[in-house]
């Protein structure tokens, strides 16, 4: 009896020190401790295992899914249809004769006089009635003059059109490439997380065990159980399903280095905004060139008929010819000049102003590329430090006799997973800010203007 007893109080001691003592006092406890094993020999493998058949985690996730990214052009519909909207607006205004046909036609009421000089004092040629019609031609106003001009115009409203058009596409190709990447991140978080997941979830169960078994205190088990709910709120939030990670050897992280000056320079004459601005700048300056002083000069040659019905005497008819011209006294001429100019005056400003805006984006943006690339090498120091723990640790476990804290052990697996993913989210939150710079860039990829290099 006594035997008994001192052998029941040497379990509950052991069990208290060495989990794995209290865990094989009964079934329940062998089964959790042969479910540490079997995640042990799991993350062994997985860690420094040599199977050929694994891949290494690769986190470039911006190489591949930008590099297929650049914006394609505008449908063929849509550039067919811009192509005829020209045409027709050329074809227009080269339809412009300057000609003018202009009649009129009367009937004298009798009674009411109207002598005419041709029929003298007799009073016997007045006329009942009267046709005359008159050609103008207002050559200034045809399309003999200005045809460049007018071309010019049409070319450029076509090209602003296109931008805009163009901008859009570059709007959604910067979702599609956002969301691409989303995809790609998020198969790697999972596969690695559901690991992580699988590890909190043994810990919870064992130490859920330990308490029922009044072994251990519940502190514990409450940041447990908090870490494993965390970590599932973070593997719900994924969208899909994707299949847990066959290899948590490491991370093929890489830095990037942006040629800013580069990027900038091309931006300032290729993004969607910036290009549209200076096409509204250069369809002012055609507008401006096309105003000319003598373009509200109304001067027209003249040739007109005129024929008399008369009474009681034969019907007479004029043809005459001449020159008529109206010129407006007034300075309509400068006013529009200097309105053109102040119009221009704002979309340089807002050039500028844009400019500015892309330098400092891309400042901004190279500066926290460059953040998350140091966290992203310090945090693959600790990932190289805790790998060689665990190796040192596995091989003093596979010497050593008897038993060892499997909690603990698990604890260790789990903080180099959190490595991984905080690994994973340094190279993601940065491939974000490369994908981003990519909405500036309407005809080219980025990776033009970014070097990848590994870690």
């Amino acid at each position: 009896m006594k035997a008994r007893v001192l052998l029941s109080v040497i379990v509950t001691v052991l069990g208290s020190l060495l989990p794995g003592a209290a865990f094989a006092a009964n079934e329940g406890g062998s089964q959790i401790i042969g479910r540490f094993d079997a995640a042990f020999s799991l993350m062994d493998s997985l860690i420094f295992g040599n199977n050929a058949n694994r891949q290494t985690i690769f986190a470039g996730g911006a190489v591949p899914v930008i590099s297929d990214s650049r914006p394609h052009s505008i449908s063929p519909d849509l550039d067919l249809a811009l192509q005829a909207n020209t045409a027709a607006k050329i074809h227009e205004g080269n339809g412009a004769t300057g000609l003018q046909l202009t009649g009129q036609t009367y009937y004298r009421v009798a009674g009411n006089g109207g002598v005419d000089d041709v029929a003298g004092d007799s009073g016997q040629g007045f006329y009942r009635a009267k046709f005359q019609a008159e050609l103008r031609w207002y050559f200034l106003q045809s399309s003999l003059f200005g045809k460049q001009g007018r071309r010019n115009i049409a070319e450029l409203e076509e090209q602003i059109s296109r931008a805009g058009y163009e901008k859009e596409k570059t709007d959604i190709n910067e979702f599609m490439v956002q969301n691409a990447i989303d995809r790609y991140y998020d198969s790697i978080t999972s596969g690695v997380l559901q690991h992580r997941v699988a590890l909190l979830q043994l810990l919870d169960d064992a130490q859920i065990y330990l308490i029922g078994n009044e072994n251990k205190s519940s502190d514990n088990r409450v940041n447990t159980f908090n870490d494993r709910l965390n970590a599932e709120r973070k593997l719900a939030e994924i969208e899909g399903r994707y299949p847990a990670a066959n290899s948590l050897a490491g991370i093929k992280a890489t830095t990037v280095t942006i040629d800013s000056a580069a990027l900038i320079k091309h931006v300032a004459s290729q993004q969607g905004d910036m290009k549209i601005l200076q096409l509204r700048v250069l369809l002012l300056d055609q507008r401006e060139k096309n105003i000319k002083w003598w373009a509200n000069f109304n001067v027209a040659p003249f040739i007109r008929y005129s024929n008399y019905f008369r009474h009681e005497i034969p019907d007479t008819y004029n043809v005459d010819a001449g020159l008529t011209f109206t010129i407006p006294l007034n300075d309509e001429f400068s006013r529009r000049k200097r309105t053109i100019r102040t119009e221009k005056a704002v979309l340089e400003a807002e050039q500028e102003r844009l400019s500015r805006r892309v330098a400092d984006k891309t400042a901004l943006v190279v500066a926290e590329v460059g953040r998350l690339d140091r966290a992203s090498q310090s945090e693959i120091k600790r990932i190289t430090e805790i790998k060689e723990y665990l190796r040192d640790r596995t091989d003093a476990y596979r010497k050593s006799r008897g038993e060892h804290n499997r909690i603990a052990r698990a604890k260790e697996y789990a903080m180099y997973i959190s490595c991984l993913e905080r690994l994973i989210d340094y190279q993601y939150r940065r491939d974000c800010l490369v994908a981003n710079l990519q909405s500036l860039l309407p005809d080219e990829t980025i990776l033009r203007f970014v070097h990848f290099a590994p870690i």
